[in-house]
């Protein structure tokens, strides 16, 4: 099994925050940006040509607008399964900032009919209903972050851990961070940052593909943030 995991294309949030490094108005599903169109737009050449290395069997995707948006430039390339999951989503879930009182909130996220109106080429998972996908009224407490991503790696090695399929996660920068510090064993507060660029990818490898010896009930971290089909002008520091 081999796990890929690809942040989305730069949001307008990404892209506001990069300018003013303000969070004050942030919108809580923003859409990709124009540079973000482009982002993925150069993502979905590179994947085209090197189909035979990115040969994913099957795709889930957070329900958030911009990793739908960005699954959805690429996904014609795959005739696969292609799920919107909520367990990748991103760091604290569905949030908007309460003008009045500087505090963080939780809204509602899309809901299920919502999601396959904008994106019908995508099935949507079961956990979510017609009350939209986060629908908590807080954000997602750090504690369970970790959890989070400890049992997204359960689910898949529960199910996937024998076979050769080649899993493509449309994710978040956070949820980067969240798993790779799960699969070395680091949790809470006092793990590493990976610093990902739009559209980077991440690669897992665990069971039958770890060959020449190795047990394959370890995870082995082929690599971290590969982007080289970014030029220049399309990168944000």
């Amino acid at each position: 099994m081999k796990i890929f995991i690809i942040r989305h294309a730069e949001s307008e949030n990404n892209m506001n925050w990069h300018f003013d490094r303000d969070d004050t108005n942030r919108s809580n599903d923003p859409a990709i940006s124009d540079l973000g169109q482009k982002q993925a737009d150069c993502l979905t050449a590179f994947l085209q040509e090197h189909l035979e290395e990115f040969d994913f069997t099957r795709i889930y995707i957070s329900p958030f607008l911009r990793t739908l948006q960005t699954a959805a430039v690429f996904h014609h390339l795959y005739d696969v399964p292609k799920m919107v999951w909520k367990p990748i989503h991103e760091n604290g879930g569905c949030v908007e900032n309460d003008m009045k009182t500087g505090e963080w909130r939780g809204a509602s996220g899309m809901g299920r009919s919502e999601i396959l109106a904008k994106f019908p080429h995508f099935e949507v998972s079961n956990e979510i209903d017609e009350s939209g996908w986060w629908n908590r009224p807080i954000p997602e407490p750090r504690s369970e972050r970790g959890s989070r991503a400890n049992h997204v790696i359960t689910k898949l090695t529960q199910k996937f851990e024998t076979t050769n399929e080649h899993i493509a996660l449309v994710s978040h920068g956070g949820f980067h961070h969240n798993i790779i510090n799960a699969l070395i064993g680091v949790n809470g507060s006092n793990g590493y940052w990976f610093e990902v660029q739009n559209t980077g990818i991440t690669c897992f490898v665990y069971g039958n593909e770890r060959d020449n010896g190795f047990n394959p009930d370890e995870w082995r971290i082929d690599y971290v943030n590969r982007n080289e089909w970014l030029p220049k002008e399309l990168r944000r520091n």
